[in-house]
């Protein structure tokens, strides 16, 4: 079967495959597409442990702040932020749009803020003593989170990995090289740094339960992920797109 090269690389983005180029040692256009592809593969792993993630914390985070405030539409009047205000007021609009103003639940509104509003929501700022109509986490931190005592994880620690998986997330759905962190100067950096990433991701979902975090291994998506996130891979898909390296590989084998 024939593949034409040039039809896929013009449907790609310049800029993206520049970088698979560099960063990737990509040689060829054949190479540079079969790793961009490997690559992709890879990266559709994330998307089940994002949303379990993403979902996870927003209910996570709502309950602990309803039940805090006694409030299911405390979303109305505790974030402190001009950008997470911002982010009520386009979800609200949103069901209004799309379910009607008088038919609209709280659950409606909640299930559209982004994941970066609920990431905000465990900022230091809602976890002051002296501002008790904010106050949140001096009374919720471990019935949200029911693992980070035994772990040792502070509100801050928490925040800044929930920040990190929020950037990262942010990369993956723009389709951008989500792979490509400041220290991944080659293919075995960018498996590593994927690895990391993932295993962040699953020690987060634990904090928030033990179950989900066993969910994922149970149901074979940690070894399928583990599988796949193999630099073996990328060689494997550029031998599929050039015969005559893998012919080359063989007699030499």
């Amino acid at each position: 079967m024939f593949v034409d090269l040039d039809e896929i690389k013009n449907g790609l983005s310049t800029e993206k495959l520049a970088t698979y180029r560099q960063v990737l040692e990509c040689k060829s256009d054949s190479e540079v597409i079969a790793v961009y592809m490997a690559m992709q593969g890879i990266m559709s792993h994330f998307f089940t442990v994002v949303q379990l993630l993403e979902v996870t914390l927003r209910n996570a985070v709502h309950k602990a702040v309803a039940t805090q405030f006694g409030d299911d539409e405390w979303y109305k009047r505790i974030p402190i932020s001009d950008e997470s205000r911002k982010q009520v007021l386009v979800a609200e609009q949103q069901c209004i749009e799309e379910v009607g103003a008088k038919h609209y639940t709280s659950s409606d509104l909640v299930s559209r803020l982004p994941f970066g509003f609920w990431v905000h929501m465990l900022h230091k700022d809602y976890n002051n003593p002296r501002d008790k109509g904010h106050n949140i986490w001096q009374f919720q931190l471990h019935k949200c989170f029911p693992n980070a005592k035994t772990q040792n994880v502070s509100l801050n620690t928490i925040f800044q990995k929930m920040g990190t998986l929020n950037r990262f997330r942010n990369r993956l759905f723009h389709h951008e090289p989500a792979w490509k962190s400041r220290n991944a100067k080659n293919r075995a950096d960018a498996i590593s740094y994927l690895h990391d990433m993932y295993e962040a991701h699953l020690e987060a979902i634990y904090l928030l339960s033990s179950s989900k975090r066993e969910l994922i291994s149970l149901l074979g998506f940690e070894a399928k992920f583990t599988d796949e996130c193999d630099i073996k891979n990328l060689d494997r898909f550029e031998l599929l797109l050039n015969p005559k390296k893998e012919e080359a590989k063989a007699q030499a084998d």
